[in-house]
């Protein structure tokens, strides 16, 4: 008995302390918000709209009677096709292109200005699953022709989608899935253990890695690699999900960006908000480059390659060489050499 009154007691302790906060949502406390990412070789388009409230469903606004101009390496483009917040121009972006925009609405003016970067040159790749490490790594492999003389700020990225069922232990039922995201990779030669200090450095890189190795998004310049052909491995650690039910999808794209420096800041700050450090500190603001609201107007050229990773146990023999530095190869599996042994004697 003393003991449920000891608990009924905490109970009300605890409920007493509990704190209400007030919530006032003011209308006329919203914000502009601009985003446009023009990208070469895509139509060009911009979102206009307003901040909400968090707890507001409404998630589009539109601004009403908002005049928007783009000047493209000095000719004027209005929008051919509005649909909601997004407005639509009668132009593809090109590498190179210069831009300036400038929207009047609710009585304010906002600019900015931005360029198109060049598309980034990847050559050579190749992907495979390779067994012969202590985990299944996939491995992606490729060169980086880099632009002479031309400043890059690259972003990568590995996107992961998951199709298929897994079998929820709790209720002992199948849960169907189908997700995409992007998985953590490291930059990293597998079979050395040697960083990439080229593109992982603290003087070229603005993302940390997490745990000092993985990466969810690789943002870095060409401070050491202006001009070269700079061989890069990114390796994926592939952990085995008891709960998968065969067949079960998982299916790798690579995503290379080369961005303008006000995206390159943007990445970031998105990168900096959304880090588990967060967690005991106030988020990082996210930059925005428009003068007059919120928001980022800022181009890039986005490479994106589906990945055919076929499982392996041996290293194929059109590897570029840069990737062992050197290392002898693995040899190939026990279970190959049983079955070229098999074959041999019949």
């Amino acid at each position: 008995m003393k003991k449920i009154v000891i608990f009924c007691l905490a109970a009300l302790t605890f409920a007493a302390c509990q704190k209400v906060i007030p919530v006032d949502e003011n209308p006329q406390d919203r914000q502009l918000v601009l985003n446009g990412v023009p990208s070469a070789d895509k139509p060009l388009f911009v979102n206009l709209t307003y901040t909400r409230f968090f707890l507001d469903d409404n998630i589009n606004k539109p601004v009403p009677d908002a005049d928007i101009t783009i000047w493209v390496n000095g000719t004027e483009y209005k929008p051919s096709q509005v649909d909601g917040c997004n407005f639509m121009f009668p132009y593809t972006a090109k590498a190179d292109d210069q831009m300036q925009i400038r929207v009047v609405a609710d009585g304010k003016t906002l600019e900015a200005s931005t360029y198109v970067p060049r598309m980034p040159r990847l050559e050579n790749l190749v992907s495979f699953i390779d067994t012969t490490q202590v985990f299944n790594c996939g491995i992606i492999n490729f060169d980086i022709n880099d632009y002479p003389d031309y400043p890059e700020y690259y972003s990568f990225t590995v996107q992961q989608r998951d199709s298929g069922a897994r079998m929820n232990m709790f209720t002992q039922m199948l849960d169907t899935v189908d997700t995409v995201y992007n998985t953590f990779f490291l930059c990293m030669d597998p079979y050395t253990g040697a960083a990439d200090p080229d593109l992982t450095s603290l003087d070229v890189s603005a993302t940390e890695a997490l745990g000092g190795y993985f990466y969810d998004r690789l943002l870095t310049r060409d401070l050491r690699i202006d001009g070269q052909r700079h061989n890069t491995t990114l390796t994926l650690m592939l952990l085995v999900d008891t709960t998968e039910v065969p067949p079960f999808k998982h299916e790798y794209t690579l995503h290379v960006e080369s961005v303008t420096p006000e995206r390159y800041e943007y990445l970031k700050s998105l990168t900096q908000a959304a880090s588990v450090t967060t967690i005991f500190a106030e988020p990082a603001p996210i930059y925005s480059n428009i003068d007059g609201a919120l928001g980022i107007f800022a181009g890039t050229a986005h490479k994106t390659v589906p990945l055919q990773m076929d499982t392996i146990s041996f290293f194929p023999m059109s590897l570029p060489k840069g990737l062992t530095n050197g290392k002898a190869l693995p040899q190939k599996s026990t279970l190959q050499r049983n079955a070229k042994s098999k074959k041999t004697k019949n």
